[in-house]
């Protein structure tokens, strides 16, 4: 895997896309890669196969991994995880089913927490409900939504810096996230709006804060907003919650299962990148 991965950098640096070329620099020179980041792991976490596979090999509630580099800001970009079929044992319970949730967060939030918890996080979990910022909201349909062994999330995201407003105490920007379970798109409730909140809260300000009015960068039944400082940087995230459960990164363009726009809730006319600068789509592909 390892080779593999620094292989793929070195062909990046003579990419015809000037965002693929410079994300493989900072790659090369940063000695990174587009993989889960053992220094930023829970305890309770074990990474293989060239840290591309995580797996809960401890007792604690809940424990999360990041990618070790940020998504690329101001275009869109996607990402997947595979939850990997469970090979029993003594403390895998028979006919128990996996439990986990996979978004996106930044380095605030603590690798204890369930993914959506914290500010500036959001996570799909396997319940097929979406956790937001620290609010709960069932999709459209959460039975379409739900999740377990063999399925394949997928998360697009575009960290719009030209969404920038004010608040009391920082400036955030506007992420939207649209979440797609095995090619199928997951459609949060249309009242979805981004408010900030403090970690952990549960129940948003009142009244909630004005957000400037940006054009959707995907659909807007498909788009879940989320606000991020604007100093952070988001990272494709996983938490894992029941025991002996793993999921799979597919943090490159040649990694992944779905690659068309229908299947992943993509605009036209954009080009989408994978979280190692790699392109998916071109704007005149489909």
């Amino acid at each position: 895997f390892l080779v593999r991965d620094q292989l793929r950098v070195h062909d990046a640096l003579d990419s015809k896309d000037e965002r693929t070329r410079e994300m493989a620099k900072a790659l090369a020179e940063g000695r990174r890669l587009a993989v889960f980041d053992a220094d930023d792991a829970s305890a309770g976490i074990d990474l293989t196969c060239g840290q591309h596979v995580a797996t809960k090999v401890g007792n604690m509630l809940y424990g999360s991994t990041r990618s070790m580099v940020p998504i690329l800001r101001n275009c869109f970009v996607y990402f997947e995880m595979t939850v990997l079929p469970r090979h029993g044992g003594a403390l895998i319970p028979q006919a128990s089913m996996a439990t986990l949730s996979i978004g996106l967060s930044t380095k605030e939030m603590p690798n204890n927490t369930l993914v959506g918890a914290w500010q500036g996080s959001v996570g799909l979990c396997t319940t097929g409900q979406l956790l937001t910022a620290g609010q709960w909201c069932s999709p459209a349909d959460p039975s379409a939504s739900a999740y377990g062994d063999r399925a394949t999330v997928g998360c697009l995201v575009c960290l719009d810096d030209g969404s920038a407003f004010e608040t009391w105490d920082t400036v955030m920007v506007t992420a939207a996230v649209t979440f797609t379970v095995n090619g199928n798109i997951v459609s949060p409730p249309l009242s979805t709006q981004p408010f900030p909140s403090s970690p952990g809260d549960s129940h948003p300000p009142s009244p909630p804060l004005p957000v400037p009015a940006i054009p959707p960068p995907a659909p807007p039944s498909f788009t879940l907003p989320l606000l991020v400082p604007v100093e952070e940087e988001l990272y494709p995230t996983v938490t894992l919650h029941s025991p002996g459960v793993a999921v799979l990164s597919r943090f490159s363009a040649a990694d992944l299962l779905s690659t068309s726009r229908r299947a992943i809730g993509a605009p036209s006319g954009v080009t989408v990148y994978c979280v190692d600068g790699s392109v998916i789509l071109n704007e005149s592909d489909e």
